[in-house]
């Protein structure tokens, strides 16, 4: 499995049967991905390299060692400018302490990259100034990190990453950059499954269990699509968006939207023509309209 690997965690309210909290819920996510100690649960990825992508949310430190625990690597936007690292001093030949967003401010740069971003059907290019250095937790200083800081300089905006995978050298930097960079993909999935694709939002069931299966069944319809997009042939893919609405318009966004409406159009289809065979229209030779 290449990396970058999302992770989706369900919250539920807190009166729910079953739910103790949301950092329980994380926790039995990332320990059902890949668990080598709990033989009673069966994993989703064992044996395959994992590195898990998540948004400033997931800045905890007690996150950071159930990924380790894992056997897995993370990337993670920082959301604690404030917290205290410890970064090695190599003319004192000791760790000191330090507020982790003053490290970032001051980082050297060492290297430029020409970046190209593209929301909303409209793209930017940019020039970005990477810097990065290692770091520990003074709470766990046996667990190796380290820090990548990216300034947009035409935006003013500072990208601040903690991750566990080694940054020795510039391509290592831009391979932890650019699986980043993979999260608005999660995004616009996590909106497809709760929004207006197969709005999982739209609940009817109350209990805890009931909820996980129909995540599971938005998620296998979610997988399809997506599986259609990427593996189908070309033409099948094309009629399936037309059937959806596609009206080959340069606005058109080709998104899995109308896929979805395509599918979704095919099955409600065949549906109908095998009620029609076994029950046919009454006409009775009379005509209706």
């Amino acid at each position: 499995m290449r990396s970058g690997s999302p992770i989706g965690v369900a919250v539920y309210r807190d009166t729910e049967e079953g739910f103790i909290s949301e950092s329980h819920e994380i926790y039995r996510a990332l320990r059902i991905s890949r668990v080598t100690v709990y033989r009673d649960i069966r994993t989703l990825f064992p044996g395959w390299p994992l590195r898990f992508v998540g948004d400033a949310g997931l800045d905890d430190e007690k996150i950071f060692r159930w990924v380790v625990q894992s056997q897995a690597q993370f990337i993670f936007r920082v959301r604690h400018r404030e917290r205290l690292v410890e970064i090695y001093n190599p003319r004192r030949h000791c760790w000191e302490q330090e507020a982790l967003g003053d490290l970032a401010n001051t980082v050297p740069y060492t290297a430029r990259w020409r970046v190209t971003f593209g929301p909303a059907h409209q793209t930017r290019e940019t020039q970005v100034h990477v810097g990065w250095f290692a770091i520990r937790l003074p709470k766990e200083p046996t667990l190796p990190l380290w820090v990548l800081v990216a300034d947009d300089p035409a935006m003013d905006r500072q990208l601040i990453l903690i991750t566990n995978v080694p940054l020795q050298d510039e391509q290592a930097a831009w391979n932890v950059y650019s699986e980043w960079r993979y999260r608005p993909r999660i995004g616009h999935t996590y909106r497809f499954d709760q929004e207006r694709g197969l709005d999982v939002e739209d609940i009817c069931v109350h209990t805890l269990e009931r909820i996980r299966r129909l995540f599971l069944l938005v998620l296998l319809g979610t997988l399809f699509t997506y599986h259609v997009a990427q593996t189908w042939p070309q033409d099948a893919d094309v009629w399936l968006r037309h059937l959806g609405g596609k009206l080959d318009l340069n606005l058109d966004a080709d998104g899995p939207y109308i896929l979805l409406a395509g599918i979704s159009a095919v099955f409600v289809a065949a549906a109908t023509l095998t009620f029609s065979f076994r029950y046919p229209f009454p006409s009775w030779n009379r005509t209706y309209g």
